[in-house]
């Protein structure tokens, strides 16, 4: 799978996320439309929760007895949860979009199974409606996780970030480059740029006196030498990729593995560094 799928795989599963936080935002605000009598209730709702708590408080009121509603209200909070919790961390361990879709899937069963021993009523028809689409978003994020299973957390984050391009140098690209700012990478005739010290070190060594380090930022992974990013490419989806810039007449390379999870820096061919990638 290239970079383009991945992407497209991980922006469908991000709307399906969406569709499930709309699920545990209506739901919610649906139950306390529901507690307090309001006569009204919103689409893009569940229907166990606020079945349950209307269970708990017709029993209540038929028995006299508050300790019924409070457990029908505590069954209604806890499949809320059950939405919220899939869709956290789903975010990090995207199998629970699946846990999420058979949820949704029993709501629908006992939404069936109202709406068939009920009377019919015309509101049924939207109900549907939504369980449908819901239903549909769901199914396509759990096909998306499937599809993106060998993807990494980080990298599906990366993914869901717009690509970054570098524009097109004019003129004369200058052979000598330093540690100064306004230079081009004479390897790939990339603007060097000052470090903003954001994101997270993967690797860094010293060698004759250059600060080399290979950074996650913004979605990028940076070569940056004296403070300054030298190269960078957007993700990290390629099995092996090389990173490199000659400063000061030195030449400096970073590397990573997939096969082996490593990241390692070289200067002048030598090896000066390596470490076990952080996923």
């Amino acid at each position: 799978m290239d970079t383009t799928d991945i992407r497209q795989q991980a922006a469908k599963f991000k709307k399906s996320r969406s569709n499930l936080l709309i699920v545990v935002v209506f739901t919610s605000i649906n139950l306390l439309l529901t507690a307090f009598k309001a006569g009204v209730y919103l689409l893009f709702s569940a229907t166990v929760p606020q079945l349950a708590f209307s269970l708990g408080s017709a029993l209540a009121e038929e028995t006299q007895n508050n300790a019924v509603l409070v457990v029908g209200l505590i069954a209604a909070v806890a499949v809320i949860m059950l939405y919220l919790v899939c869709w956290v961390l789903s975010n990090r361990y995207r199998s629970f979009m699946l846990v999420a879709l058979i949820l949704f899937i029993a709501d629908c069963l006992v939404f069936a199974f109202l709406a068939v021993f009920a009377e019919f009523e015309v509101s049924y028809l939207l109900d549907i409606a939504f369980h449908v689409w819901i239903l549909v978003y769901l199914i396509n994020g759990v096909r998306s996780w499937a599809k993106l299973r060998g993807v990494s957390a980080e990298d599906f984050a990366v993914a869901l970030q717009p690509p970054v391009t570098v524009p097109p140098l004019s003129g004369d690209v200058p052979q000598n480059i330093g540690s100064e700012g306004g230079y081009v990478n004479t390897d790939t005739a990339f603007q060097v740029r000052h470090d903003d010290k954001d994101g997270k070190i993967l690797i860094s060594a010293e060698y004759k006196g250059l600060q080399i380090s290979m950074k996650r930022s913004r979605g990028l992974t940076e070569l940056i030498v004296n403070g300054y990013v030298h190269a960078e490419i957007a993700g990290t989806f390629e099995s092996k990729y090389t990173l490199s810039a000659t400063v000061q007449n030195a030449r400096i390379e970073g590397k990573y593995n997939s096969s082996f999870l490593r990241v390692y820096l070289y200067a002048d061919g030598n090896l000066i560094a390596k470490k076990l990638r952080i996923v």
